[in-house]
């Protein structure tokens, strides 16, 4: 993950009007037509070259990346030393890639990328949010990819993908040749299983050309590809390239959302030990499965399951399905009473209280213990709020200030509440 930039100007979360999202549902016939979409930050950038060069780094770094030469994986590819810092090095960088390959077009791919780095998870989770408030959390969530390279044609060829996509480019420019779901369905091509759907692989698409929506994309853009829509980059030349596809994936079952969860509970050690015999049921005639009493070991595990997915909903809801996330974006300053705070509407916080006073919080898809939940109460009703109050409104007693300003003190350096100073205060 990255550290937190000594310079908290740097962090800037995109800035989407209120009617962004219902003016993009309407472009695309409510995610069924791909469009060309205006970035909605008033910068024209939803993120900047920095901040996604940076986490290209941290993917090279881990050694957590694929490349592909010339239309062909490899397994163990050549990589130049230093990861690119700006735009230069980046073109260089390529080149070099390339060469050390003994290829001609190259790129560098990562999904699910957002593990590598918090602030660009951020930045997302800003922009999906209005999406995901109108949509719904996607069950098998939110998959975004790196997307590095030179070339003239996609990768992996002629493919479809089962997510609503919002391919953001950062550097250069998409030119996305687009056909309907069921448009190949009888040209006799072989299917190939890709990750995130199906792949034709590298046909010549010269004959479906005519059928084709051609839209392009530059920076300032994004590009909607709606599900399961077949598409194929197709430039006239080789070019260099730098995106992040954000997937919104909608194709999951209840059974795979919460398998998770319900396994957790199963592995819980106390229903791992021998089951005490329970009575034998008298025969008769039953009107509802409610009229049978199961053994208290049997109820036991069902609310154990029940707990567990719920705190799995809590855990989704405060990440809104997006990867990553959790760690510090910022320095926090000296926050005194005086300090003036506010919630964020992408970044929700919960707060379970139980039954011995300690709470559980949910934050960006994490979960953690508060040793005394009534310290930190009045906190969390204010950031859900999310209007502008003084610290001071939120510590009930004087022996809470410190666990009060703690926890907003790491709350702002995670980039889920910010200073809001100047605005106006209620209550």
């Amino acid at each position: 993950m990255t550290t937190a930039p000594a310079d908290p100007s740097a962090i800037r979360f995109p800035e989407v009007p209120a009617d962004f999202w219902e003016q993009a549902l309407q472009a695309t016939a409510d995610c069924t037509r791909p469009a060309v979409l205006p970035v909605p930050d008033p910068s024209g950038r939803l993120f900047r070259m920095e901040d996604v060069l940076e986490l290209g780094a941290n993917i090279l770094n881990a050694g957590d990346v694929s490349v592909n030469v010339d239309g062909v994986l490899l397994k163990n590819p050549e990589l130049p030393g230093t990861p690119p810092t700006n735009v230069a090095e980046f073109e260089r960088y390529l080149a070099e890639l390339a060469a050390r390959n003994q290829a001609e077009a190259v790129t560098y791919t990562r999904d699910y990328c957002l593990r590598h780095s918090d602030r660009v998870a951020m930045m997302t989770r800003s922009f999906i949010s209005g999406f995901v408030d109108r949509r719904g959390i996607p069950a098998p969530g939110i998959n975004v990819v790196y997307i590095a390279g030179h070339y003239q044609e996609t990768w992996i060829g002629l493919h479809n993908d089962w997510c609503n996509t919002f391919l953001v480019p950062v550097h250069g420019r998409k030119k996305i040749m687009l056909w309907e779901p069921g448009y190949f369905a009888d040209k006799g091509l072989e299917e190939k299983a890709a990750f995130n759907g199906i792949c034709f692989g590298h046909v010549d698409v010269a004959p479906y050309a005519a059928d084709a929506l051609v839209l392009e994309a530059a920076p300032g853009e994004i590009l909607f590809i709606p599900e399961n829509w077949w598409h194929y980059n197709q430039l006239p030349s080789a070019e260099t390239s730098l995106a992040l596809s954000i997937g919104v994936f909608s194709n999951g079952t209840p059974a795979a959302a919460f398998q998770p969860a319900i396994k957790a509970a199963l592995q819980m050690p106390q229903f791992n030990e021998r089951a005490e015999s329970h009575p034998r049921l008298p025969g008769g005639v039953l009107t509802s499965l409610a009229d049978v009493e199961l053994p208290a070991h049997a109820e036991a595990l069902l609310q154990a399951v029940r707990d567990s997915l719920t705190v799995h909903h809590l855990a989704r809801s405060t990440s809104s399905g997006v990867i990553g996330g959790g760690g510090a974006l910022r320095e926090a300053p000296e926050l005194t009473a005086d300090s003036v705070l506010r919630g964020r509407a992408d970044s929700p916080v919960v707060l379970l209280r139980t039954g011995d006073g300690t709470g559980l919080l949910f934050v960006l898809g994490g979960m953690s213990r508060q040793p005394d939940a009534a310290h930190v109460t009045h906190l969390v009703e204010h950031l859900t709020a999310g209007r502008p109050f003084r610290l001071e409104q939120a510590i009930a007693r004087p022996e809470h200030a410190q666990a009060v300003t703690a926890l907003a003190r790491s709350l702002y350096e995670r980039g889920v509440a910010d200073l809001a100073g100047g605005q106006d205060v209620v209550g």
